[in-house]
């Protein structure tokens, strides 16, 4: 291979990797929390953890590696031309239709290895994360119940337990019933439980302490026995929704050869879709290059900015193409092949379009016309006075448009003075790049989504309007959880190219220092964790509720209710436990309800209510039990039996708002709405560690926009010399990092290993610290 087409090669590859990076990266973190909970109960080795992450990144790169091959080629060759390199290799009679070669090299490669993805390592990835997921979750399965929980997630069984240790093999205070029995018809309670492993991962043993078990027949309620033991073994299975079977696979998981063997009926149009996208997807590579070479090699103003933004508006435009194609495809309009090609086919006619014109390197086109007229615009809205400095080794530093030399009195003394003419250039530069990023962010995020949603649209018949308003109300969400991501590239990229432009040692000769330099920037980062909270706190939790109903539409789901009246199991006041089969919260109305009252101390059976109906009366402010029965008991014997036709009985003071608990996540709620939930949920007997961490959240994730940028700044002027890709490449690696140690802690408070407090705001005060001691560090 020639000297030059090794060059071109290294350049295109290099900033192919950089977007392989960046993109792997935006689709791989909503699932790194989930992973996290998984790695924090799971005890197994580092190979079963490695496995795990492998198995879940794998997937994604069927979708980025052809967005990396356009990234790479627009910016690559976007840079040769830029610099003027292209112009060169024309000027020495090498066409330019000789980039295909070295272009096509990379394409292929990537296109192969997109091939490998699509066929065989996919599929087989996620057969062999949802296996490992289910393993994990039924070997923890007996050592992640928390304490007061009502747990049902063991076949036939509702579990309560008191207290676990810290080991999570002893628990005090057990609580068992029955879940498809009436009306707690049979109940087990002990003083306590030892968890003993089962042969396999299916099963474990309860080795109860002294305890109680009561039987009754609802039918005839007179009859009624209690037996008491010492000690007694109970085996238990894990829930068979936690060992699924992979006898049932979705289309995705489906090896290659099964899609192969389907037939052409409809019901199989799904399946021939799927294989269609696995043979598209890798040919999508050599399209992106083929059109990337006919875009890319024209010249036009900003360089690898405007390759971004190209890249953004081609995988738009395709992905918008694919997924309509693909939605026709499976609901029978078009056949697959049609259906899932025709975005390639469109990109590949657009290519060859362009590609006439290739060799006249001064040719314009839309793209670059579009580009070109947006820049300068854009250069007509900069103040006049614009920074630019350029060091030389022969002599002082020249100011261009007289700007440092109008404020060198700052050195003198003006320092103070906010904003200054370079604070709102420095300021401008940064938005503009926020901006830039964070939309790219969401048109990656949301075409991602939209292919995952694709399946859902197409079998349950979802208007294009209803998906139109999912992805309305879903963009506030994206926003915010982006934003830091897309400040500290935009603070990573604006100070790169001050110091890379030499404009910082202007200012430096200006007596203008770094720490003042940063000043604009900080203060943008508290303006925009400002702006996180109070986004957070007034419409993003209606937004979040919107676009989970919507999102359930889309699945096929019923729609959400925000109030759902059959708890069944709820832990009451003063050790009390109800259970019912029915709550009307419109007339406040009990079905079939059974009250449990326990001795705290040794947590046995004190009294039992059953009523078949129970109303609340307003007058009487008191529940009123009609056709039921009590029981006393002392021990292990039944003390006294009284039924009832009607009554009220002054301990059942909960009213019917305490039954009535809105049923939301964390996410669809204000910091104020979650802190008055989780406290009902602790009066209620149920767990709150992870909310609790969700509520600190609150609070802690937007700080962490100001804190990036502050952490930022001193790796801004390190990489300055490499420009916007040096930052952008730092921006991944800080993020991946910080999300890494978030998820974790996040989990780890979620699971009782750490306390909310330090869960949710470690993350921060990491970060913090780091920030100061490498801002101090910084030579100014």
């Amino acid at each position: 291979m020639r000297i030059l087409d090794k060059y071109i090669c290294r350049e295109v590859f290099s900033h192919s990797l950089l977007g392989l990076a960046i993109f792997t990266f935006v689709f791989f973190v909503p699932q790194l929390v989930r992973l996290m909970e998984l790695i924090v109960r799971h005890s197994s080795g580092a190979s079963s953890i490695a496995l795990l992450f492998l198995c879940s990144l794998t997937p994604v790169l069927a979708f980025t590696l052809p967005m990396a091959t356009l990234v790479g080629v627009l910016i690559g060759l976007g840079r040769l031309s830029a610099d003027s390199e292209i112009t060169a290799l024309n000027a020495s009679g090498i066409g330019l239709r000789r980039l295909l070669v070295p272009v096509g090299v990379v394409a292929t490669g990537f296109g192969l290895l997109t091939l490998l993805v699509t066929l065989w390592l996919g599929p087989l990835s996620l057969r062999t994360f949802h296996s490992l997921e289910a393993d994990i979750l039924s070997a923890q399965a007996p050592f992640a119940v928390q304490p007061r929980v009502f747990d049902e997630r063991f076949p036939h069984l509702v579990l309560y337990v008191q207290d676990v240790e810290a080991t999570a093999a002893r628990w005090h205070g057990v609580f068992l019933a029955e879940s498809d029995a009436e009306a707690g018809s049979h109940l087990t309670l002990a003083e306590d439980a030892i968890v003993i492993a089962g042969s396999d991962r299916s099963n474990f043993e309860l080795h109860l302490g002294p305890g109680t078990t009561h039987q009754f027949d609802p039918h005839e309620p007179v009859h009624y026995n209690v037996t008491t033991f010492g000690s007694s073994d109970l085996p238990v299975q894990v829930s068979s929704a936690a060992s699924r079977t992979r006898t049932n696979l979705s289309d995705a998981e489906q090896p290659t050869r099964g899609l192969l063997a389907s037939s052409g009926a409809t019901p199989s149009l799904t399946a021939q879709t799927e294989f269609q996208r696995r043979m598209a997807f890798p040919a999508a590579c050599l399209v992106f290059a083929l059109l990337g070479v006919t875009v890319g090699v024209r010249p036009r103003r900003g360089g690898r900015a405007a390759g971004f933004v190209l890249t953004l508006v081609l995988i738009s435009g395709y992905y918008f193409v694919f997924v309509a194609g693909a939605h026709y495809a499976q609901i029978g309009k078009v056949s697959p092949i049609i259906g899932v090609w025709t975005a390639n086919i469109l990109a590949t006619v657009l290519a060859l379009y362009l590609f006439r014109g290739i060799e006249q390197a001064r040719g314009q086109t839309v793209f670059s016309q579009a580009w070109d007229a947006w820049s300068a615009m854009r250069q007509k809205r900069q103040p006049a006075q614009r920074v630019a400095a350029v060091a030389t080794s022969n002599g002082p530093v020249s100011i261009r448009n007289g700007l440092v030399a109008k404020h060198a009195a700052v050195a003198g003394g003006a320092q103070a003075a906010f904003p200054l003419l370079f604070d709102i250039y420095i300021l401008r530069t940064f938005f503009y790049y926020f901006v830039l990023l964070l939309g790219g962010f969401l048109v990656i995020f949301d075409a991602f989504t939209l292919f995952d949603l694709l399946g859902d649209i197409a079998r349950n018949h979802a208007p294009i309007a209803l998906v139109a308003n999912y992805f309305r109300f879903l963009v506030p969400l994206m926003v915010y959880q982006l934003a830091p991501l897309a400040a500290l590239v935009a603070t990573l990229v604006t100070l790169g190219m001050l110091a890379k432009n030499n404009e910082v040692t202007a200012f430096k000769a200006s007596g203008v220092s770094l720490y003042r330099l940063c000043l604009p920037l900080v203060l943008a980062g508290v303006v925009l964790a400002g702006g996180m909270f109070l986004l957070d706190d007034t419409y993003l939790p209606y937004a979040n509720q919107r676009q989970d109903a919507l999102r359930n539409q889309i699945k096929g789901r019923p729609a959400q209710t925000y109030f759902h009246p059959a708890h069944e199991w709820i832990f009451g006041e003063n050790t009390k436990v109800f259970n019912y089969e029915v709550f009307d919260a419109d007339h406040d109305l009990f079905g079939g309800l059974s009250v449990f009252e326990l001795d705290p101390a040794t947590f046995q059976l004190r009294r039992r209510i059953f009523a078949t109906r129970a109303r609340w009366e307003p007058p009487l402010n008191a529940w009123v039990l009609e056709a039921g029965w009590i029981r006393d008991f002392d021990g292990g014997r039944v003390k006294s039996y009284v039924p009832f036709k009607a009554t009220s009985l002054p301990e059942l003071v909960e009213p019917p708002s305490y039954f009535k608990r809105e049923v939301r996540q964390s996410y669809q709620m204000n910091w104020r709405q979650l802190a008055e939930y989780i406290r009902g949920l602790q009066q209620a007997g149920f767990d709150t560690s992870r909310l609790t961490v969700q509520w600190h959240k609150k609070f802690a994730f937007p700080v962490i926009a100001a804190i990036v940028i502050f952490l930022s700044a001193p790796f801004a002027f390190l990489v300055g010399t490499r420009g916007a890709v040096g930052g952008i490449a730092l921006a991944v690696g800080i993020t991946i990092v910080y999300w890494a140690i978030a998820a974790l802690f996040e989990a780890m408070g979620a699971a009782g290993q750490l306390p909310p407090l330090l869960a949710g705001w470690s993350p921060d005060a990491i970060f913090f610290f780091l920030a100061v001691y490498f801002f101090l560090k910084m030579p100014t």
